[in-house]
């Protein structure tokens, strides 16, 4: 396991502070965020090429903050790839594989499967400088793996690619991951591709890591204001909890002008609490006479203010009666078809009380 305690960075201006994380074996943490929030730093002093200031850095039970790059049992993939100009492919590749023989490991069996596993036994002798995007992508990542290192930090490492090829080595690296026992830190501001290789994912704001959790966790449940915001989540209210036990929450909701069942324990036994209440814009479902329902609290009658297509899907922008809110809705095409959805069209839509989340402020 890579242990991160209390990890604080100051770089320029810029303070990286108060950093937590475990990340176990064979898995794949995904450390997402805006572009400037501190995401490289954090690697680069995983890594070790920034000294922390503060906090310690743990490697199976040994403390590893002090040591050098070469002696941490880490490899690194930047975002410039970094691939030496001078030397061909080949050369290039002999590289990681020397670090490989520096501790004692046998490279060959390794560098061998990976080329061939890469699909780059026919650039070898190619000079860097004429390889393509994805080309480059691979013999970067086949250099850092010949290491033999089982712990692997990725930086962004395929911002730089078109759609179809950055979705092509996703899956590569997945396999990857589960042939070779590895474990992967990347950084990335791409949600799809954080979602899609993290097994465990970090959202990182202004030099701090905001929530950790599952997938599901961080993508159904944002914790905070900064990470709803950070995910484009408008369906954000204020609400007042008027009564609360163990088996379930009513919250008075003033922007929706209704009261709503929430499935959560978070305020159990807090009665009169200004809370801000949440649901994403694919969660919220219009209700339909002809399908049976068990379930018919959270429900809102209203009107369709707009429609706009979005490709696969189309967003609702639904106004409840009383109110001057919206509440985005986002519908696949096939729900489109059935609903017949028009605007100025009166609608009732419910929200899942296992959907709706409760968020707090940040850090101040």
């Amino acid at each position: 396991m890579l242990e991160l305690k209390g990890i604080t960075v100051k770089a320029g201006s810029f303070l990286l502070k108060g950093i937590d994380l475990n990340v176990e074996e064979q898995r794949c943490h995904a450390i997402i965020g805006p572009t400037g929030c501190g995401k490289t730093t954090l690697l680069e002093t995983v890594i070790g090429l920034r000294k922390p200031t503060r906090g310690e850095i743990w490697l199976h039970g040994k403390e590893i903050s002090s040591l050098p790059v070469e002696s941490r049992g880490i490899s690194y993939l930047p975002q410039d790839l970094a691939l030496f100009p001078h030397l061909n492919v080949r050369k290039n590749i002999n590289y990681g594989a020397r670090v490989c023989k520096a501790k004692d490991r046998k490279p060959d069996a390794l560098v061998s499967g990976l080329i061939e596993r890469l699909g780059v036994a026919h650039l070898l002798e190619r000079s860097v400088h004429n390889l393509s995007g994805g080309e480059r992508q691979r013999v970067a990542l086949i250099r850092a793996m010949a290491t033999g290192n089982k712990y692997l930090l990725l930086d962004e490492p395929l911002s730089s690619l078109h759609e179809a090829m950055k979705k092509e080595l996703w899956l590569l690296i997945k396999k990857l991951q589960k042939q070779y026992g590895l474990t992967i830190i990347m950084v990335t501001h791409d949600l799809e591709e954080a979602f899609f290789l993290g097994d465990t994912i970090s959202v990182m704001i202004d030099g701090r890591i905001y929530q950790t959790g599952t997938k599901d966790e961080v993508y159904r449940f944002p914790a905070t204001l900064e990470v709803a915001g950070f995910f484009g989540i408008r369906n954000l209210y204020e609400a007042e909890v008027i009564n609360s036990a163990k088996e379930g929450v009513i919250v008075r909701c003033k922007d929706l002008n209704v009261d709503l069942n929430l499935t959560t324990d978070k305020f159990t036994g807090l009665q009169n609490k200004e809370v801000t209440i949440g649901i994403r814009a694919e969660d919220v479902m219009f209700y339909r006479p002809d399908l049976k329902r068990q379930d018919q609290d959270n429900t809102i009658t209203g009107t369709i203010a707009e429609i706009f297509r979005k490709g696969a899907t189309t967003a609702v922008y639904f106004v409840p009666n009383g109110t001057q809110k919206n509440i985005e809705i986002e519908l696949p095409d096939y729900a489109m078809q059935k609903l017949n959805l028009a605007q100025g069209q009166i609608s009732t839509v419910f929200l899942k009380s296992e959907r709706i989340f409760t968020v707090i402020p940040g850090f101040r």
